[in-house]
């Protein structure tokens, strides 16, 4: 099956920023060589934003081997921001994870996922830690790194209302097509009710 449209990094990105603000661990800004995005934290602890569209920890090592250096060193913390659906604009969910805890599931379910002789070639280099699934050591991290997760909420939607003028806030119908079936869909899982229970109106007099 062919994947769906991408939410872009920067809402993305964004979005994360926000819900640690709100959660009292705002971030700011750090000095960093090439495109990593490094912050800090009030205490001068140092945080590696990372996002991703689909539920996966995505880890480069440099080498093909489990001792190889990987790119998710040099900070205290990795902040990752996903989507809540994947590769849906909406609400995002965001985990702070420690480094050294990162590093050690990695190679851990790495070193699990070569013990079962996958075709790799022997130059694998890419590592990936599933959030759903359950039974193997490189999935169901959801569940395994459920303490790290931010509370709260936070939103691409937000951010991209952001800084619009006037004429470009104008009522788009394809847009709120979308927005509103987005809408109805989280309602229902909050409440438990089916889809159609949910009904959504906009009063554009107010």
């Amino acid at each position: 099956m062919a994947k769906g449209p991408k939410v872009d990094k920067e809402e993305l990105l964004q979005a994360g920023l926000r819900l640690m603000q709100k959660s009292g661990k705002p971030l700011r800004k750090a000095p960093s060589n090439g495109t990593a995005k490094i912050f800090t934290l009030p205490n001068g602890e140092t945080v590696r934003a990372r996002t991703c569209n689909d539920h996966i920890m995505i880890v480069i090592a440099d080498e093909p081997h489990l001792d190889a250096k990987l790119n998710i060193e040099g900070t205290d913390w990795v902040m990752l921001t996903m989507p809540e659906t994947p590769r849906t604009p909406g609400p995002v969910v965001v985990y702070l994870l420690p480094t050294e805890k990162l590093i050690s599931d990695a190679r851990q379910s790495h070193g699990a996922w070569l013990k079962t002789h996958p075709r790799t070639n022997g130059r694998n280099t890419t590592w990936n830690l599933w959030f759903e699934g359950e039974g193997h050591p490189w999935n169901g991290y959801a569940k395994k790194w459920e303490e790290y997760r931010i509370p709260g909420a936070a939103s691409t939607s937000d951010i991209k209302t952001e800084g619009l003028s006037d004429t470009e806030l104008k009522p788009n119908p394809s847009l709120l097509k979308d927005e509103i079936g987005l809408s109805r869909e989280r309602i229902a899982k909050l409440a438990g009710v089916p889809v159609e229970a949910v009904k959504v109106s906009i009063d554009f007099a107010t």
